[in-house]
């Protein structure tokens, strides 16, 4: 009972610590957050001792008693004031109730009574509506009225244009045109439901095309004579441009008029039938009169009146008239037939018989191409003759001929160079590009004449997607980013979207209604009228001439055979250019110049798959005359057994080793290869660039040109292993003098040895003659591979002796530092007299520190040889442990046998070091050849220098890849 009292007391207190104004709620609600009490840890946690809650018991039950009685007293009055006011509570309720149904009740009464006033409304509005409709109807029905009054006026002041003679009235047919196109939108709906309405369009499309039909006959007649125009409508689709208001006359069939066209006559300098024309038509102009210029001029603008479609039909068929002529005299056929066609034109005897010397081959073959550009020539002046003035400029009538006669053109040089019709000199490289050279000197007289006489305009490649833009009817020009820009007086480019653009937008609509009248009616009369102004259009280049791209292989094999030949020349020419920083084989400097030539007369006849035939032209080219280059290396020299220094650098694909011997002076020959080589190597990659620039963007993707650097690069590695070899071998003899050395007897130890000062006599002017011939970067790797191979090769020869003297190590031990000093000195050796020659910058005297560092620990293991050869017996295991760091069994072996230790010496040796007894014994018993240890250092060795070479290469390539990213980046 008494801890239960004072948890209780306990709880009471934190309880009395509250705010006494609070709420029971907030305090209930707290209390629930309050976690479970635990009264044994809630007594041990505030009263330590016993005592202290004995003392404090008393306190905390009366303040757990007052507690008790505010909560009472307040449980007591908030149940007194809730009885208080329970009966009013209800009565609000009820009355709350019956104020919802009133309310209700009142919004019925209200709805009603809207209804009621809406259908009043309705009531008194109805005749207002009514005749509010009949009168928009009314003025609807008297605006067609009064439109189909007009288009009944214009229709039939249009059937009177067209009736008028001796030719229509072309000028005010063309705005009948506009105004009956415009008032005949407002009928669309009723032309196939109102019967009249359907008859009036049909009167109007018989109407324009009985305009069409007269103004193509009469051009007809102007551009061929009266016989020939009825000879084109009988032959053509429309058949009822026949037979009306037009008779052929009885001699017509017997006069020859089919021939009146000037350039199918004159197909043939100095023919001219331009008399006889004019006399064969004496007799039609009395039955046709022939349009003048005035009415062809009215006619063009009836033309514009019909619209682009129209316009570009009868451009269309124009062309396509004057050229029918062509198309009968050079299409690609054999010549009997050629014959046959012409027989069709005029030709008098005298002038057939003056030019029996033109006709020995046929007009259409490739050696004629100046026929044809001539007979076009002739076309364009008889036209520009019989049509003065008479074709807007817009019209671009005279390009839209030479664009007809060019794509008909390439039409017969694609016939003339594959199919059945081949021409039999297709396969002729000089009438082949002659052709060629003339076709695109046509197409760019073509353009100059046009831009000069025309102001033709022509779309660039680069600014054809700008003049589009500019040509759409808002005249918007866009900038890069696709924002549609304006252009200040000054011709400064603004966004149209800001407040300048809009200004700059408003002046000139401004200044646009001023010049062009804002008559609404005006405006909409041009809509549906073909544009009345100059237009871009596409480049006449490459219309004719890119037949020839997919038949220029002959073009190809000549270039390639005249590579060919200077290949030949090269094999024999040893001539150097001396010119540049390194010297080169001229025959290099000379392929090169051929091949920019090559690529300056290519790209001046096409750009496209011809170039890129001739790309791989070059590239086998240049291969061949890698191969040319290798083939200026001497010959090496197999050797299957014996010493064979360069053993662990060059081998032949069938196992043997090979090498290779350099005769006196032949060495300049393979340092100029090596030049050559680099040089090919450079200027590959600059024509790689040259190349990727100038060819069409269809091709760049296959321009790669690394294949061919790589096979000089391999030349240029073959050409420093050839300098290693080379000089190796010419250090055989005094090899073999240091072999037949007597070692083991060997007892006075003097200078360096005859083998020595032979070996310096013949690696010091080899490495001064050809470090200047060659690049420093290729010199470097000659000197790290010559330093390598003679260091093994000298390794291999100690361990080749039988016994070495204590004497005899001495004096090796000399010849090595000689040897060491010599090779130490080979990247920085040159000529004594050329740091001494004035004006000379002198060249630093000491080796790369990695050059030095590899020499040094070369030689480190030839010294460490020989120093424990000279070691007493009793001493070598513990001297071979601490200089010879990671020596194994074998190279103690090796020692003791220079040493000329006794087998059974060398097997206590063995098991001193730590080989088990018996292996030892059987080491030693067997013994250990010069030329087992010889081939386990090379087969390390070569491991080795496969790992670098490894390296190095993957380093190339990535530096390549870098290189290669960098300059795509860059472009």
């Amino acid at each position: 009972e008494a801890t239960a009292t004072a948890v209780a007391a306990a709880s009471s207190s934190r309880l009395a610590n509250d705010q006494d104004g609070s709420s029971t709620a907030e305090s209930t609600s707290i209390v629930g957050n309050i976690p479970a009490l635990d009264p044994i840890e809630f007594l041990n946690r505030h009263y330590t001792t016993e005592s202290q809650l004995v003392t404090q018991l008393p306190s905390l039950r009366t303040a757990v008693g007052e507690r008790a009685e505010r909560l009472d007293e307040r449980i007591s009055n908030a149940l007194q004031r809730q009885s208080e006011t329970a009966d009013a509570t209800r009565r609000h309720v009820q009355e709350a109730k019956a104020s919802v149904v009133s309310l209700e009740k009142r919004i019925r009464l209200v709805q009603a009574k809207a209804s009621q006033s809406e259908r009043a409304v309705l009531e008194i509005t109805k005749e207002m509506k009514r005749l509010d409709c009949a009168k928009r109807h009314l003025q609807r029905t008297i605006t067609t009225l009064k439109r189909l009054h007009m288009l009944v006026h214009a229709v039939e002041r249009l059937r009177l244009a067209c009736l008028l003679k001796p030719f229509p009235d072309y000028e005010s047919a063309s705005h009948l045109i506009d105004a009956t196109r415009l008032l005949l939108k407002h009928f669309e709906a009723y032309t196939h439901r109102v019967e009249p309405m359907r008859l009036l369009g049909q009167k109007v499309t018989d109407i324009q095309h009985e305009l069409r039909t007269s103004l193509t006959r009469g051009f007809r007649v102007v551009g061929f004579g009266l016989v020939k125009a009825l000879e084109m409508e009988e032959g053509g689709a429309d058949s009822s441009l026949s037979g009306k208001r037009m008779r052929k006359p009885p001699t017509a069939s017997s006069s020859g008029m089919s021939t009146s066209l000037l350039p199918q006559s004159s197909i043939d300098s100095g023919l001219d039938s331009t008399g006889s024309d004019h006399e064969d038509e004496g007799e039609q102009e009395e039955t046709l009169p022939v349009m003048t210029s005035e009415v062809m001029s009215d006619a063009t603008l009836l033309l514009d009146a019909f619209g682009m479609e129209t316009r570009t039909e009868f451009v269309n068929g124009f062309c396509t008239d004057h050229l029918g002529a062509y198309r009968n005299l050079f299409a690609p056929t054999n010549i009997a037939s050629a014959a046959n066609k012409a027989t069709s034109f005029k030709l008098n005897d005298s002038s057939a018989d003056d030019n029996n010397s033109s006709h020995e081959k046929p007009p259409y073959c490739l050696d004629q191409m100046d026929r044809r550009f001539a007979w076009f020539r002739r076309l364009i002046r008889d036209i520009d003759d019989k049509f003065p003035g008479v074709f807007p400029q817009y019209w671009n009538m005279q390009y839209a001929l030479t664009r007809h006669f060019l794509e008909q053109t390439n039409v017969h040089i694609v016939a003339l160079l594959d199919g059945p019709n081949k021409d039999r000199d297709a396969s002729n490289a000089t009438i082949l590009l002659k052709a060629l050279q003339k076709t695109i000197l046509f197409e760019k007289e073509m353009t100059a004449w046009l831009q000069r006489e025309y102001s033709t305009v022509f779309l660039a490649p680069s600014t054809e997607e700008k003049l589009d833009s500019a040509s759409t009817p808002d005249n918007q020009v866009r900038g890069d980013d696709g924002e549609v820009l304006e252009f200040d007086e000054s011709g400064k480019a603004v966004p149209a979207n800001s407040a300048e653009g809009i200004r700059i937008k408003y002046e000139r609509q401004k200044r646009e209604q001023q010049k062009h009248g804002s008559d609404a009616v005006s405006s909409a009369l041009d809509e549906g009228r073909a544009p009345a102004k100059h237009v871009p259009v596409e480049p006449l280049m490459g219309l004719g001439s890119s037949a020839f791209d997919n038949f220029l292989s002959p073009y190809i094999e000549l270039e390639s055979q005249s590579m060919d030949e200077q290949l030949v020349e090269s094999t024999t020419d040893n001539g150097v250019d001396t010119r540049g920083e390194l010297p080169v084989l001229t025959s290099s400097t000379a392929l090169f110049v051929y091949i920019k030539g090559s690529i300056t007369r290519c790209t001046a006849l096409t750009k496209g798959k011809a170039f890129l035939l001739l790309y791989g032209a070059f590239k086998d080219s240049l291969q061949k005359y890698a191969q040319v280059l290798s083939g200026k290396l001497p010959n090496p020299t197999t050797a299957v057994g014996g010493l064979t220094i360069s053993a662990s650098f060059i081998k032949q694909e069938g196992g043997s080793t090979a090498s290779y011997k350099i005769p006196p002076g032949g060495e300049m020959t393979v340092c100029h290869v090596i030049s050559t080589c680099e040089y090919c190597a450079d200027t590959v990659e600059a024509l790689e660039d040259l190349i990727r620039d100038t060819i069409d963007d269809d091709y760049k993707s296959q321009i790669d040109m690394s294949g061919t650097q790589e096979i000089f690069h391999d030349v240029t590695a073959k050409s420093i292993r050839v300098l290693v070899s080379g000089l190796e071998s010419r250090n055989e003899n005094a090899f073999k003098s240091m072999a037949s050395t007597n070692w083991s007897t060997f007892s006075v130890v003097g200078e360096e040895s005859s083998y020595v000062r032979f070996m310096h006599n013949e690696i010091q002017p080899f490495v001064v003659s050809i470090r200047s011939l060659m690049p420093s970067s290729y010199f470097r790797s000659f000197c790290d591979k010559f330093a390598t191979a003679f260091a093994s090769a000298y390794y291999d020869s100690l361990i080749r002796q039988k016994r070495i003297s204590e004497a005899g190590t001495q004096q090796l031990l000399l010849d090595v530092y000689n040897l060491k000093t010599l090779l130490l000195k080979l990247p920085v050796m040159e000529k004594e007299t050329a740091t001494n020659s004035p004006g000379k910058k002198a060249s630093t005297t000491i080796a790369p520190a990695m050059y030095t560092k590899m020499v040094s620990n070369m030689f480190k293991r030839i010294e460490t040889l020989l120093k424990l050869v000279g070691t007493p017996q009793e001493l070598l295991i513990d001297v071979f442990a601490t200089q010879w760091v990671g020596g194994t069994a074998l190279d103690l072996q090796t020692v003791m046998t220079l040493k000329g230790m006794k087998r059974n010496e060398q097997a206590a040796m063995l098991e001193k070091f730590g080989v088990d007894p018996v292996a030892a014994l059987k080491g030693a018993t067997s013994g250990v050849s010069g030329s087992t240890i010889m081939n386990e250092h090379v087969q390390a060795l070569q491991e080795k220098s496969s790992d670098m070479a490894a390296k190095v290469n993957s380093d190339l390539f990535q530096m390549r890849a870098k290189v290669d990213d960098f300059r795509r980046a860059f472009r």
